[in-house]
C-alpha cells in the first residue's frame, strides 16, 4: 500500500498524551488522510513512539478546531510522525497498551 499524499501546512496543534498530564503545542508540518508530521521548538517534550495522543488542530482559515486521535509512529529529534486512529478505536488501543485513560 502506498502512503497517503502529504500536504504541507502551517497549522498549530495542542497535543495531549493519553495517561499523562499536560499539553504540548506543536506545528503541523504536513498532513494526509492517514497521519501528520508534527514539530516543536521546546526541549523537554516527553513524546515517545507508541504513545497515543489527542490533537486539537486550530484551522485558522476556517475559524474552527478539529480533534483527532493518533498513535506516535516515530520520533526524530523535535519531529514526530503520527498515524490517525478512529475515535471508536481509542479505548481498545489504550487497553491493549495498558494505559489508564
Amino acid at each position: 500500500m502506498e502512503p497517503a499524499p502529504r500536504h504541507p501546512t502551517k497549522e498549530m496543534a495542542s497535543v495531549e498524551i493519553y495517561g499523562r498530564n499536560g499539553q504540548m503545542i506543536m506545528s503541523v508540518r504536513n498532513m494526509s488522510s492517514s497521519g501528520a508530521c508534527l514539530e516543536w521548538k521546546h526541549d523537554g517534550y516527553e513524546i515517545r513512539q507508541g504513545d497515543l495522543i489527542r490533537m486539537t488542530i486550530v484551522l485558522k482559515s476556517l475559524n474552527r478546531k478539529h480533534h483527532v486521535n493518533a498513535e506516535v509512529m516515530w520520533r526524530d529529534g523535535n519531529r514526530t510522525g503520527v498515524s490517525f486512529i478512529a475515535s471508536n478505536r481509542v479505548l481498545d488501543r489504550l487497553l491493549e497498551k495498558g494505559v489508564a485513560a
